[in-house]
């Protein structure tokens, strides 16, 4: 009697509990197995095609992309160092330069800012010479070229002042 009662739940009642569902599908012991190993195949099948896409490190390639993203520290670095400048210049006021272009030349090390020195009445012109000693203390800075100083009337009798400068970089 206890044989049979053996033998019947385990071919009833045990493939009821042994059942899994998996993505919508339901799944016995003998299927589970498959699909594990079907699952293992494709995941060392993906494994393979990442692997394809990595640069090994001692490629060409991989040299220059490590050198952009070092240039691309500089730039971000001066961007960070300027925009400092620009909020310490002038104590209590950040809106006394006006960038209205930030150019960077990676491989020369040269970065071009354009803009212009307002809202400090007919100081513009310190302000402006202020700025660029502020930045040829930068660390980093090499040397700066300037544009020439003027002052310049604008709309509403305010005083601006120009400014484009040049300045390489280590």
């Amino acid at each position: 009697m206890l044989a049979t009662l053996l033998t019947l739940s385990w071919f009833l009642l045990v493939p009821e509990l042994t059942r899994v569902e998996i993505g919508g599908t339901v799944r016995g012991l003998q299927e589970l197995k498959s699909y594990k190993a079907d699952l293992e195949g494709q995941i060392v099948t993906m494994e393979q095609q990442r692997g394809q896409f990595l640069l090994p490190v001692d490629h060409d390639l991989y040299e220059r992309l490590k050198g952009l993203k070092n240039e691309r520290l500089k730039f971000q670095q001066l961007r960070s160092e300027v925009n400092q400048v620009i909020t310490h210049l002038v104590p209590g006021r950040t809106d006394v330069v006006a960038l209205s272009g930030f150019y960077f030349d990676a491989q020369t090390n040269v970065a071009e800012l354009r803009g212009e020195i307002h809202n400090v009445g007919p100081r513009s012109m310190t302000v402006l010479a202020q700025f660029v000693e502020e930045i040829d203390r930068i660390p980093m800075v090499i040397s700066i070229e300037t544009s020439r100083y003027t002052r310049q009337e604008g709309a509403n009798n305010s005083f601006f002042s120009p400014f484009t400068l040049h300045i390489s970089v280590r």
